[in-house]
């Protein structure tokens, strides 16, 4: 990018400065010289064991031309770079030991990426191609050969020399800036005096590129041998080059080698804030970048070395070296005789502008041109700081007509936008308003400070913006890319259209079916009765769809069919609804004669036994419930009918004992028959009753015909279990009324041991049928304590009874076999195989009492 030159150097004012016309620039201060390495000769500083070369340029990495182990050799790149950077080359022989990041000499101390050389001390060095004339070359290939020797400003600010180069057009006028203002540096002294022929070489080189008006060559009035060296070295020169170059005697000020104080001390102009030199048509360079041009140009060499004071009182051999780029601190300490004794502080720079380290490890860089290490008692340690007392000192000493206590206060409270507002970037660091703080204030470093974080929020600024602009164009590459779907979709679906038009007959079938779809909905959309809300319904009858028509026809066969269905039922759902009286009566009375017939059909058909009725559907609980009821009567009339057997069979004796066995029988058959009718009638009916209880609500009518089915069941249990009580409460006023003693203890005895084995068979009934076992343990405990108030025979009558009851027992079981009626037999097939055995069981019994009696008779 080309700077706008806005106010260059006019002829006249030209003219003053080619005639020695001096101006002033505003503050400035004169410390102390100490100058003392100005009259020592420059050496070599020697090769070090290894060397570290920043590759880093504010924030930019290079390409790498080499890699960890690749043998290099001296003048070698090793970087390879375009744009604003410059080539880093090898300064000796070696290997690349290391490629990691290093401390730099910079005072914010942080570390860069370096290049670790492992010197081999040969110092062998690659073959220099020295260009062609250099008169006959154009500016452009100059400028790139100066970009590719790495050539920097090497006055301390380290800008590339080539962008002042390719962007300065319309140059009026060529400074060459040999001031050197700082108290301790004589690098530049030196270097002019010695090489000042070198330096009017460079110089020539520097007006063919940018073809000036006028070149100054500026110098301190406190270098006379250098002024010498240089008046004798334009003698020599050229006719062409005396003419436009002139030598310019500044007094001594600090800081007069400031670019900006300098240019306005020769020319009477101020540079405008936020502009390069170039804007008044003005290019300033360094004598020792004049140097490093000259050897670029001239030798084919590039900047891998440089001029460097070392001084202070804490060394013991002072002077200027040639030191080798990347060459570590600590090794010239030691090879000029550093005392650490005296060490107080080491100071890259001067005593005004240069800075601290905390290392000796950190390499000189290119930008370095001095190292001060100062004794106590020549650099005593500065007071503790105090608060600032706004004497207005700084503001009367400051170079660039700043306000110091006002960025202070700003630079401590980080207000960023105060400090541009007072101008901070214009600040060049020079320490002067540190120099005259009476408060000990190190202004320059709140300021350095302060230039850092700006410099950060804007490069994060920058990045964000950066972002932003990206985003935005992704979002529009994004827009664009979906118009152009869009659009390429829409041109396939012409161009399908179009196709399929040839294909029918120039018919769009798309189209129309579209169209009949259309004229569908609207038909449906015209017979459709939908309300537009409940408030604003008129009782206006809109046409329906045929779902709509079909879900309100279902919505009405539900609630008709529910009606019917709560019209038979007696639940209190139904009770609540306002239906006639006469009409749930008549359901009532229906329910009750469908449950009369089924279990008369149930009582006459006998049905099969609970084992075998588990297995039929659960639907014919009612068919259950009267098949057990026709069990128990079957079961009551067989056990009658096996009691009064044995008693026609015997003879009469006395009609009272025989009344007494025969009542005895006829209830123990009774309780029985009535304890086992109540277990199965009561356990099905309760079954029944579960089963009923689960059926759907919405069948009301079955469920109240079951109930009542159920609640008639339980009413003839309860009925006949209160019978079989009664009968078996009468006996045993007889038994107690009984003549022979004897006879009614050998019954007594008889009984219990019946009772007795009929309850433990009932023992090992299952679990669930508690009530046939409650009422057996209930008999056998009566009998046990009847059994304990009688007294007891003889053991051996007891035997011979006994004896003598079991062979009648199997004679009496053989003739009630034979006098067993059809009508018995099939009761006893039909009736489960656990009502049989206990059938017979109560028979035997009942038939071995009536022997019994008969033959004690």
């Amino acid at each position: 990018m080309t700077t706008k030159a806005i106010n260059l150097l006019s002829d006249a004012q030209l003219a003053q400065v080619s005639s020695g016309k001096q101006w002033s620039f505003h503050g400035g201060i004169h410390p102390a010289e100490n100058k003392q390495s100005s009259q020592i000769a420059i050496t070599d500083a020697g090769i070090p064991p290894y060397l570290v070369i920043s590759i880093d340029h504010k924030g930019y990495i290079p390409e790498l031309l080499v890699k960890v182990g690749d043998p290099v050799l001296k003048g070698q790149a090793l970087t390879k770079v375009y744009g604003a950077m410059v080539v880093q080359h090898a300064s000796s022989s070696g290997f690349v030991y290391a490629i990691e990041k290093r401390t730099d000499l910079h005072p914010s101390g942080l570390a860069v990426l370096s290049i670790v050389i492992e010197t081999d001390g040969l110092d062998r060095s690659i073959a220099y191609k020295k260009p062609q004339d250099y008169q006959t070359q154009p500016a452009a290939l100059l400028i790139d050969l100066i970009q590719q020797s790495g050539i920097i400003g090497m006055g301390g600010g380290g800008f590339p020399s080539h962008l002042k180069l390719s962007n300065a057009h319309n140059v009026k006028l060529l400074i060459i800036n040999a001031i050197e203002c700082e108290p301790y540096i004589t690098a530049d002294d030196r270097l002019m005096q010695e090489h000042a022929d070198q330096l009017i070489t460079g110089i020539e080189i520097l007006q063919h590129i940018l073809k000036p008006t006028l070149t100054i060559f500026a110098i301190e009035d406190n270098k006379p041998q250098a002024i010498a060296a240089i008046n004798l070295a334009i003698k020599q020169a050229p006719e062409s080059l005396q003419k436009n170059l002139r030598v310019s005697i500044i007094a001594t000020r600090y800081p007069s080698g400031g670019e900006k104080q300098l240019i306005e001390m020769i020319t009477g102009q101020q540079i405008p804030l936020g502009q390069h030199p170039t804007a008044l048509g003005i290019v300033m360079y360094n004598v020792g970048t004049v140097f490093a041009v000259k050897e670029a140009i001239i030798d084919g060499k590039p900047l891998i070395s440089r001029i460097v004071t070392l001084t202070g009182d804490a060394f013991k051999k002072k002077g200027n070296a040639n030191v080798r780029i990347g060459t570590p601190i600590q090794y010239l300490l030691e090879q000029y005789g550093l005392e650490k004794k005296h060490v107080q502080k080491l100071l890259i720079g001067g005593p005004m502008m240069g800075f601290t380290i905390t290392h000796t490890d950190i390499p000189v860089s290119k930008s370095c041109n001095c190292i001060l290490v100062p004794t106590p008692e020549e650099m005593p340690e500065p007071p503790a700081e105090m608060p600032c007392i706004r004497c207005g000192e700084c503001s009367d000493v400051c170079p660039a007509v700043l306000l110091p206590q006002q960025l202070l206060w700003y630079s401590k409270s980080q207000d960023h936008e105060k400090l541009d507002e007072y101008n901070l970037p214009s600040c060049i660091e020079c320490g002067a308003c540190a120099f005259v703080c009476p408060s000990n204030i190190p202004l320059v470093e709140y300021y350095r400070v302060a230039k850092a974080e700006i410099r950060n929020a804007r490069q994060e600024a920058q990045k964000a913006e950066t972002a932003r602009i990206r985003h935005e164009n992704r979002a529009v590459r994004l827009e664009q890319a979906k118009l152009e779907r869009q659009a390429k979709h829409q041109a396939a679906a012409e161009k399908r259209k179009q196709q399929s038009k040839e294909k029918n007959g120039g018919q769009d079938l798309i189209a129309a079916a579209l169209e009949r779809a259309k004229a569908k909905k609207q038909r449906l959309a015209d017979t459709a009765q939908i309300p537009e809300s409940e408030s604003e319904s008129e009782n206006e009858t809109k046409p329906a769809d045929n779902k709509k028509d079909a879900v309100a026809a279902a919505i009405a066969r539900a609630k008709a069919k529910k009606q019917a269905t709560t019209e038979t039922t007696q639940t209190p759902e139904s009770e609540s609804e306002t239906k006639p009286a006469d009409n749930k009566k008549d359901a009532v009375a229906a329910a009750i004669a469908r449950a009369k017939a089924k279990k008369q059909a149930a009582a006459e058909t006998t049905q099969t036994p609970e084992s075998e009725s588990e297995t039929k559907p659960a639907d014919n609980k009612k068919d259950a419930v009267g098949a057990a009821i026709a069990r128990a009567k079957a079961k009551k009339q067989a056990a009658a009918e096996t009691t009064q057997t044995p008693e026609s069979e015997s003879e009469p004796a006395d009609n009272k004992k025989d009344a007494v066995a025969a009542a005895i029988a006829r209830a123990k058959a009774k309780k029985q028959a009535a304890a086992e009718t109540t277990q199965t009638t009561e356990g099905e009916s309760k079954q029944a009753a579960e089963k009923a209880t689960q059926e759907p609500e919405g069948d009301v009518t079955e469920s109240d015909n079951k109930k009542n089915a159920v609640a008639t069941a339980i009413a003839r249990a309860k009925a006949k279990k209160k019978a079989a009580a009664e009968t078996t409460q009468e006996p045993e006023g007889d038994v107690t009324a009984a003549d022979n003693k004897k006879d009614a203890v050998a019954t007594a005895i008889a009984r219990a041991k019946a009772k007795k084995k009929a309850a433990a068979e009932t023992t090992q009934e299952p679990e669930g049928d508690v009530t046939a076992a409650d009422n057996k343990k209930q008999a056998a405990q009566t009998v046990h304590q009847t059994s304990e108030q009688l007294p007891d025979n003889s053991e051996a009558i007891q035997a011979r009874k006994l004896r003598k009851e079991q062979v009648r027992l199997h004679k009496q079981e053989l003739d009630s076999h034979q006098s067993i009626t059809p009508q018995e037999t099939a009761n006893k097939k039909s009736s489960l195989p656990a009502d049989d055995r206990k059938a017979k069981i109560a028979a035997a019994i009942a038939k071995a009492k009536a022997q019994k009696t008969a033959h004690k008779d």
